[in-house]
């Protein structure tokens, strides 16, 4: 046990301001294309993040109790620095999913605010307003376990719940992107545990695969490339996930073979990758010991050493030396051995 905290939100710390090759948001829209960057990028730091205003009123807050659109209430901790569904729960079973309240995206202003949104054109426009998971939802909605029970007894029931919250989340996005134009959107739904897949691949591809495919082509029909977060240890999925979804980006745990994934899809599927939490949350990391791990990680999983464009990295810290030696280490390092790509 470390015996240093490991924020759940870390506040962000301070850009770092220098001249690139190419921008930002370039440099990363490159991995979602698959191509040789020219730096190994920092995923949040290159992206821009649009939430309309609108938007607003659906996202819980994960600071205070709260309900979201669908009337499912939540009760903020502040041990777990976030918000947990409470009873009682908008449904008790499957069969009640088209009594509840649907929320309508057209009563919704989506330009609202627009006018005062400052482009940073040096970086990706990402969506990540979606909401829950077109799975998360249903659990969401009834609980987990009930979720669980009725995957396997009414089965069909649930697919043709997937099958409408698609169609809602395919209306919220393309209200948002109408306005906004993304480079890539974020999709989230976490179908596994630490150990493995909370349901058989059977099971998935009668309930979740078909929708799943029709919200990823309504957004690759729109010109916006995807990225695909999902919990958990999650290697079971990712032939679906390639092949079917046709993800361009995967942001999971480093609990999963990152350098197998990488070896088998690295042409077809750029993987996101979080640093070691002990090394950059602990105050006893020197920068020279950071700058170290910045190189292994680059030897390891760069552009250079991989098919496809490498690892995308997912800077964290809340350390001033260790992060930005970190950060410079992989910008400079990854930037000279990538210089003959």
């Amino acid at each position: 046990m470390a015996d240093f905290m490991i924020p759940v939100f870390p506040p962000p710390m301070e850009d770092v301001v220098r001249d690139y090759p190419i921008t930002e948001g370039e440099n990363l829209l490159r991995m979602f294309r698959h191509e040789k960057p020219l730096w190994m990028p920092c995923l949040y730091k290159a992206t821009q993040w649009a939430v309309p205003r609108a938007y607003s009123w659906v996202s819980h807050d994960r600071s205070r109790d709260s309900v979201d659109w669908f009337g499912t209430c939540y009760k903020y901790e502040a041990i777990q620095e976030g918000v947990t569904p409470i009873n009682p729960l908008p449904m008790k079973e499957i069969a009640e999913w088209r009594n509840i309240r649907w929320p309508n995206v057209a009563d919704f202003d989506w330009a609202d605010g627009y006018e005062n949104f400052k482009r940073q054109e040096n970086l990706a426009l990402a969506c990540r307003s979606l909401g829950h998971g077109t799975f998360e939802q249903l659990h969401f909605l009834e609980g987990f376990e009930q979720c669980l029970y009725d995957l396997f007894v009414e089965t069909e029931e649930c697919a043709a719940f997937f099958n409408r919250m698609v169609d809602y989340k395919i209306d919220l996005f393309n209200a948002q992107n109408d306005v906004y134009n993304f480079d890539y959107v974020c999709h989230n739904d976490d179908w596994s545990n630490a150990k493995s897949q909370f349901f058989k691949c059977e099971l998935f591809e009668e309930t979740l695969l078909e929708p799943t495919i029709r919200l990823f082509e309504e957004f690759r029909s729109k010109g916006v490339r995807t990225m695909f977060h999902t919990c958990g240890k999650m290697e079971a999925w990712l032939p679906y996930i390639v092949n079917d979804l046709k993800a361009d980006l995967i942001e999971i745990q480093s609990i999963n073979d990152v350098a197998g994934i990488i070896d088998t899809y690295g042409d077809k599927l750029t993987v996101e990758y979080m640093p070691d939490p002990y090394i950059m949350y602990n105050p006893a990391t020197t920068a020279e010991q950071a700058r170290a791990y910045a190189r292994s990680l680059v030897d390891e999983f760069g552009a250079h050493k991989n098919k496809g464009s490498g690892i995308v990295v997912r800077l964290s810290g809340n350390i001033p030396e260790s992060y930005y030696a970190f950060e410079d280490e992989i910008f400079n390092y990854s930037l000279k051995c990538y210089k003959d790509l």
